[in-house]
Order: structure tokens, then sequence, then C-alpha cells
């Protein structure tokens, strides 16, 4: 299983980290559900080959929210 980070830095003050399993409909294995979209909002880091190796990677970003996704992760 691999693990991404999409880190969004205009969503909200601060900006977030969302953790997804590649698997997940939203993450595409870093292609997200626009592949075409531009790194204007954000971007996918990654792949990553631990969970946890996803988590410390998303704090290193230092944005203001670090989660799961909600719908991967449950």
């Amino acid at each position: 299983m691999s693990f991404w980070v999409y880190e969004n830095w205009t969503v909200e003050a601060g900006g977030k980290a969302i953790i997804h399993r590649g698997d997940c409909p939203f993450c595409n294995h870093g292609r997200g559900i626009h592949p075409n979209s531009s790194d204007r909002n954000g971007t996918w880091h990654g792949q990553f080959s631990t969970e946890n190796d996803a988590m410390t990677y998303a704090r290193g970003l230092n944005r203001r929210t670090v989660s799961r996704c909600r719908f991967c992760n449950r």
C-alpha cells in the first residue's frame, strides 16, 4: 500500500495537508481527481511506503491543519 500527501495552501488560512491512501479515488496515486489541473492551489507529495512516513512529511510542511482523508482512512 502507498500513501500520498495533498498540500493545499489556499483552502484555509495556514493551509492544510491531507494524507491519502494511493488507491483513494480522491488521490488516484498522486494524480488527484483533476489530473490536468495546475499547482496554483496545491500539490501532491509522495509516494510514501507507510502512513507514518506520510504523516512525518505532512507535519514538516508546517500547515495549520494536518489530517487523514475522511474517505480512505476511516
